[in-house]
């Protein structure tokens, strides 16, 4: 997920973060991964996320974007 942004720093990702860790939760997943632009893991990391691995996309365009695999255990309720 992206925040646009003129939304950034809101509470909108935190929140869209919540609601999917919830509703994993509730389908019995007892852990999540995501990958993390650079810009994205503070809020990972505030949110629990710990780092697993770093690595890289696919280069587009001769860009190649750096990224880290996060994961975090999540349980039935949604604290």
């Amino acid at each position: 997920m992206y925040t646009h942004p003129k939304f950034a720093r809101r509470g909108v990702g935190r929140l869209i973060l919540r609601l999917c860790e919830a509703a994993a939760a509730v389908e019995g997943f007892t852990r999540v991964q995501l990958m993390a632009t650079l810009s994205g893991e503070p809020l990972y990391k505030a949110c629990g996320y710990r780092e697993i691995e770093r690595t890289t996309a696919a280069p587009v365009g001769g860009v190649v974007v750096p990224l880290i695999l996060m994961g975090k255990a999540v349980s039935g309720s949604s604290g």
